[in-house]
């Protein structure tokens, strides 16, 4: 079965509406029976943290909040990998993050899908 990683590197709260199209589409992805991973680095973390408000901002032009889009994801299948170091460069601990949150890994284990067989990676 194929595979898709989507980093989110540059995707974060401070610009919501780019942040929902990696959510798009891994949604899309998974409907084409996909397995997809995404991947959590540096500021997009700020994303899953379960008491940032700035998750719920409304994304233009549907006016849906980007938590939606987020949700919409994981319900389909989508498991998201949080970065230990995003983590551990903002102070935040595994608990902090939102329950879908399928663990959390290091670069080693990232650089290590990436690289696998039959996997495309995306990054945003």
């Amino acid at each position: 079965m194929k595979t898709l990683i989507i980093q989110l590197w540059q995707s974060s709260c401070d610009d919501v509406n780019r942040a929902a199209t990696p959510f798009v589409l891994a949604l899309t992805a998974r409907a084409m029976e996909m397995t997809v991973e995404i991947h959590a680095l540096g500021a997009s973390i700020e994303m899953f943290v379960s008491n940032n408000d700035r998750r719920h901002l409304l994304v233009w032009p549907l006016m849906r909040p980007l938590s939606q889009y987020i949700q919409d994801a994981l319900d389909a299948g989508v498991v998201i990998q949080a970065c230990s170091s995003a983590l551990r460069d903002r102070s935040l601990m595994p608990q902090d993050l939102i329950a879908e949150c399928g663990q959390v890994i290091g670069m080693v284990s990232m650089l290590e899908r990436a690289t696998a067989p039959d996997t495309t990676v995306l990054t945003y």
